[in-house]
């Protein structure tokens, strides 16, 4: 038997004879302009404004919808029809019940006491929702048990049993209450188009904050005053070459040759620049998965120019895009392979031209008019225009049942109640895995871009800094974006300016997070394939006054030289640093302070506020692989750090227990964001209230062991070093935090370092002697300067 799915609802007499009932009446608003205590009313233009002064009611569609149902049957009779009849809603009733009363699941589990007891209790189910938006229907379950306890009195106790959704069958065109609807699986139907265009042209049209670079307004005003009235991009931020996709041998929608031009050099009279400006341009952002079959090189430039490209010797992900781009209706289109040369000059890939390339992508992105997301495509070969399967994924498959709609919003009015049929489900919580979303380069393109169409595995979506929405599924009517926050129907696809009332830091230490969680092809690209990002985020620290200063992947202000020792605490967020490794084969990428050295997911702490510092960075460099590059990739780079060490050896003789830390299943909650537990072979943390207890975090399975030959070897022990970088106060534990160091060089005067992880060396407040520990540790330690490469 098929799987159900939308295409193929489960159906039976049991779930067919459930009957949700919706009641529509007006919603009552006050208006803070005229205090009016009532309804709005609708203007011509669509808009629900206040009924006395007309002042706009957003948010509201001026209903209140209210669901609510008495499902026929109680628990016993949910029973039957879930084990002996296979119904697919009362399965999924019966489960939530399972689950709540911890009931064993098989039917020899609903002969146990605990079991008889609830059935033989008068039972019931209702459903219920509240929603004052046309749109998503939220549906709440509730268990009701009624008994009587041995003294007579009668109770009754109510269960939270779960939620669910209806959704729209699409058979009927004139209902539209309901938007949650079944995803539309041909990306290349004339629906899937209409939805594409109507989705960029409202936000053309309406969206002014769309029409922002996401760097100058920190108001989280969907209005900016400063906005532009209308959609026009600076000549300077036009990419250097565009593929023609209007022009060719044969011009047209179906034109099988489209032509590469060099706006600066082929504008002649001013007139190219200009038309790009008034009418934008397209880029790109896809997976390559491997090398192309036609990409731009020095040799076959002129060829492209005069000759032009033929599609038919492109990847399938190339034509895919030139396809949708002239459905949306723009000319203009950028794509990295046959946009910026490919010549490989150093044997790493890399060009000059290619190098100036990346460093405007942060523009080629972020000021583009629209950006296609290839995310369903692992590889360039695949493309992304094929019909989509069938979802089946689901907690509770799509389920028919009737929903009556009572119309009460107006007065006098007989209407009689109106009979739909809708499809109850509840989607896996499961988020589906966007291939382009595990890649590296393909993060900076999508935060980067202001408007979004995004070819997933299972539907179309559009996302743009005001709102969201999707070519089916729960959510297809434009939807306004929370502010701030991450919030996608794509994870891991939102444009940065939806964090952009957060600190600058607050948001770097989120990209990093992202992005040492993909991951990349070519291991060298650690710090191209975030140079956009970080030239996008330095502009917006200087525009907020800060004095950033972006240092191999560390984000500092100068202002407030204790940065530098929130971002060199950085630390593998993986367990006891396993999962992290070096770049193999010995070749260079980022200092070893810096977390582009490793190749894992990375955590820097989030805190910023006021403490001790016992450390300082007294000067810094970096040196840039391609010169002027100076956010790609680097060929050195050093810091000079004032600090006071301890051998590792004498702090681990001191303390009462030395501890491996582990990362916690859950997302941390401290004000650090240093979300580790702590494991050792016969004890636990328990022993930090009275002794101090040394916490340690190898950068990778390399360092762990360079630590662990140092704790058990003296003469190693003396060149790992413990480096204080501030105090710490947790709960009730205190101490020193700081990064661990292996000198391996002794000069007479620096000491020559690489970093090798992290610790926390803590104590228990009301020990005695906690609250000194910080002190102790800083004034018997040595106060040197340590050159860290």
């Amino acid at each position: 038997m098929a799987p159900f799915s939308f295409e193929n609802p489960h159906i039976c007499y049991h779930c067919s004879a459930i009957q949700l009932h919706l009641e529509l009446k007006p919603q009552i608003l006050c208006c803070f302009g005229c205090m009016y205590n009532g309804p709005g009313r609708t203007t011509d233009k669509g808009e629900y404004v206040c009924f006395e002064c007309a002042r706009p009611f957003s948010g509201t569609s001026g209903l209140d919808l209210r669901y609510c149902s008495t499902l026929p049957y109680d628990l016993s009779q949910a029973l039957t029809a879930a084990e002996s009849d296979h119904c697919e809603f009362y399965r999924w009733v019966i489960h939530r019940v399972t689950r709540f009363f911890k009931i064993q699941e098989t039917p020899s589990g609903w002969k146990s006491k605990k079991a008889v007891g609830i059935l033989t209790q008068r039972s019931r189910f209702e459903l219920s929702g509240i929603s004052n938006e046309v749109g998503r229907a939220n549906l709440d379950i509730k268990f009701f048990s009624h008994w009587v306890d041995d003294d007579g009195n009668k109770h009754e106790t109510r269960h939270n049993l779960g939620y669910f959704d209806a959704w729209d069958t699409g058979d009927d065109p004139s209902f539209g209450l309901v938007s949650s609807r079944p995803y539309v699986q041909d990306v290349k139907s004339a629906q899937s188009i209409d939805f594409a265009r109507s989705s960029f042209e409202t936000c053309m049209r309406s969206h002014p904050w769309c029409r922002t670079d996401q760097i100058n307004h920190m108001t989280v005003s969907r209005w900016p005053g400063d906005a532009l009235s209308y959609e026009r991009i600076d000549p300077r931020d036009i990419p250097t070459r565009l593929l023609d996709i209007a022009t060719g041998p044969s011009p047209g929608a179906d034109a099988e040759y489209i032509k590469l031009i060099e706006t600066i050099v082929d504008d002649k009279d001013g007139q190219l620049i200009e038309q790009i400006a008034q009418t934008g341009f397209i880029v790109l952002s896809y997976c390559w998965g491997g090398d192309q079959n036609s990409k731009l090189v020095a040799s076959n430039l002129q060829t492209y120019k005069t000759e032009g490209i033929k599609l038919g010797q492109l990847d399938q992900s190339l034509q895919d895009a030139v396809w949708v781009a002239r459905q949306i209706g723009i000319r203009y289109l950028w794509i990295d392979a046959l946009c910026i040369p490919q010549d490989d000059l150093d044997g790493q890939g890399n060009n000059p031209d290619k190098a100036h390339e990346i460093s405007r992508m942060a523009s080629y992105y972020g000021r583009a008019t629209l950006t296609i997301l290839a995310a369903s495509a692992s590889r360039a070969v695949d493309g992304f225009l094929q019909n989509r399967q069938p979802a089946t994924d689901f907690d509770m498959a799509p389920t028919y049942a009737q929903l009556i709609v009572s119309d009460n919003t107006k007065t006098n009015d007989d209407t009689p109640d109106k009979v739909h049929k809708i499809l109850l489900a509840k989607q896996s919580p499961n988020p589906t895995i966007e291939p382009i979303t595990t890649r590296g380069w393909t993060l900076q393109e999508s935060l980067l871009s202001r408007r979004i169409l995004i070819y997933g595995v299972n539907q179309l979506y559009w996302s743009c800094l005001n709102s969201f929405a999707g070519c089916g599924g729960k959510t297809t009517n434009l939807t306004n974006r929370t502010i701030p926050g991450m919030e996608s129907l794509v994870p891991g696809v939102y444009p940065i300016g939806s964090l952009i009332d957060q600190p600058v830091y607050l948001q770097w230490n989120s990209i990093v997070k992202t992005y040492t969680q993909r991951f990349l092809s070519q291991p060298g690209d650690k710090l191209w394939a975030i140079s956009a990002l970080a030239s996008h985020i330095v502009q917006v620290s200087a525009h907020r006054g800060e004095k950033p200063i972006y240092a191999a992947g560390l984000l500092v202000d100068e202002a407030n030289p204790g940065t530098w020792l929130q971002q060199l605490l950085w630390y593998p967020d993986s367990i006891e640093g396993r999962d992290n490794k070096r770049p193999p084969g010995g070749r260079y990428r980022a200092p070893s302070w810096s977390w582009a050295s490793l190749d894992g997911v990375v955590k820097v702490p989030s805190w910023r506020h006021e403490m001790e510092e016992y450390a300082a960075v007294e000067e810094w460099g970096v040196e840039p692989a391609v010169k002027g590059a100076m956010y790609g990739g680097l060929s050195g780079g050093y810091i000079f750090l004032r600090a006071v060490t301890q051998p590792i050896c004498r702090i681990a003789g001191r303390c009462g227990d030395v501890v491996w830390a582990e990362r916690l299943q859950t997302e941390g909650t401290g004000d650090d964001d240093f979300d580790w537990t702590y494991s050792r072979k016969g004890g636990n943390l328990e022993g930090a209230a009275d002794s101090w207890v040394l916490v340690l975090l190898a950068d990778s399975g390399e360092c762990r062991s360079v630590i662990e030959i140092g704790l058990q070897d003296p003469g190693v022990g003396a060149r790992i070093l413990l480096v204080g970088l501030s105090s710490l106060s947790t709960g009730q534990l205190v101490g020193v935090r700081g990064i661990i160091v292996e000198q391996t060089v002794d000069d007479d005067e620096l000491r020559f370092c690489k970093r090798r992880g992290s610790f926390r060396l803590k104590m228990g407040k009301l020990a005695n002697g906690g609250q000194d520990l910080a002190a102790k540790f800083f004034k018997k330690g040595t106060k040197q300067t340590l050159r860290i490469l």
